[in-house]
C-alpha cells in the first residue's frame, strides 16, 4: 500500500510538472526547444496568381480590375496547437508591411519570419491586419521604427490620421468604360482607422489544411505559404463598387465594408515543415 501509495505520488507530481513545461495558467504557451516559423503571403485574385500591372477578369460589380499595388499592415501573430493552446508572437515585434507594388523603388515584402517559436504543432495562424488600439494609443513615440517603414510603402497618413492598414491601388474598367485591359479609371482603396468607435482594424484565424500541421521544434524551419485574394476585398462579405464610391474607398461605409471582407481574404494554402536551414515552394 506504500507503494502505490508512494508512484501515486510520483505519477501526480510528473504530471503537473509536465503540464508546467507545456503551458502557463493562462492558456499560453512556455517557450521551450524553440524553432523557426516562415509566414509566406501569396498574392491572388478569384483564384489566379495576382500579376501586377494585367488585367483580371471582371468581379460580381462587373469590373475589372488591373493591380498594381496591394500593401497591408500584418499585425499581433498568435499560432494555436491542435488543443487550442496559443503562443503569441512578443508583441513588440509583432508588427509587419506585406508589400507587392509596381514601383520599382519599393522591394517586395511577402514572408515573415518569426524566430524562437516553441515547440509544438500548431493548426492555425492568428493575426490582425492594421494597427490596434493599444499600440496607436502609445502614439509616434512608441511607434519606433515601424513608422519610418510603413512611411516608406505609403501606409500611412499624417500622425494624425495614422496608419493605412490596406493600401490597394490600381485601375479598372466596366462595360460602359471599355474592353478589359484598357484602364478606364484609376482607384485607390486605403483603409484606416476613422475613429475611437471605428477602428477598421480586423482579426482573422486561418486553419491549416486537414491532415495538415505546423510542426516546430530546434531541428524544423516550417513554411506557411498563406494566400491573400486581393479580389475578395470588394466582393467576400459584402460586395462594394469602386464607381459607386467615385473610385477612392478611404473612409466612411465603404471602408466599413472592406473592413468587414479583409478577414475572409486569407487562407492557409500548404504547409513545408523543411528540416531547419532548407527552403522549399
Amino acid at each position: 500500500m506504500k507503494t502505490n501509495f508512494l508512484k501515486s505520488i510520483l505519477v501526480s507530481f510528473s504530471l503537473i510538472a509536465l503540464a508546467s513545461c507545456s503551458s502557463d495558467d493562462d492558456g499560453e504557451m512556455d517557450n521551450v526547444n524553440p524553432g523557426q516559423v516562415t509566414l509566406e503571403f501569396d498574392s491572388s485574385f478569384a483564384g489566379n496568381e495576382l500579376i501586377l500591372g494585367a488585367a483580371n477578369a471582371a468581379n460580381t460589380n462587373g469590373e475589372a480590375l488591373t493591380v498594381t499595388r496591394l500593401n497591408y499592415i500584418v499585425s499581433n501573430i498568435v499560432l494555436v496547437d491542435e488543443d487550442g493552446m496559443e503562443y503569441a508572437y512578443p508583441k513588440e515585434n509583432s508588427y509587419f508591411i506585406i508589400s507587392e507594388d509596381s514601383n520599382d523603388a519599393l522591394a517586395d515584402n511577402t514572408k515573415i519570419i518569426l524566430e524562437g517559436v516553441p515547440a509544438g504543432e500548431y493548426q492555425a495562424v492568428k493575426f490582425g491586419i492594421g494597427v490596434d488600439k493599444e499600440k496607436y494609443d502609445q502614439g509616434l513615440s512608441g511607434a519606433g521604427d515601424f513608422w519610418d517603414a510603413a512611411s516608406a510603402y505609403d501606409m500611412t497618413w499624417s500622425w494624425a490620421s495614422g496608419y493605412k492598414y490596406v493600401n490597394f491601388e490600381g485601375g479598372y474598367t466596366t462595360s460602359a468604360s471599355g474592353p478589359v485591359g484598357i484602364s478606364g479609371e484609376d482607384f485607390k482603396v486605403h483603409l484606416g482607422r476613422a475613429s475611437d468607435e471605428v477602428t477598421n482594424y480586423t482579426e482573422t484565424t486561418i486553419n491549416v489544411p486537414a491532415g495538415s500541421a505546423i510542426i516546430v521544434n530546434e531541428d524544423m524551419a516550417p513554411e506557411v505559404h498563406i494566400i491573400t485574394d486581393a479580389s475578395a476585398l470588394l466582393t467576400a462579405r459584402e460586395a462594394v463598387s469602386l464607381e459607386a464610391y467615385g473610385n477612392a474607398i478611404m473612409g466612411g461605409e465603404g471602408a466599413v465594408i472592406v473592413a468587414a471582407n479583409v478577414p475572409l481574404v486569407f487562407k492557409v494554402d500548404h504547409v513545408h515543415n523543411n528540416e531547419a536551414g532548407n527552403s522549399s515552394h
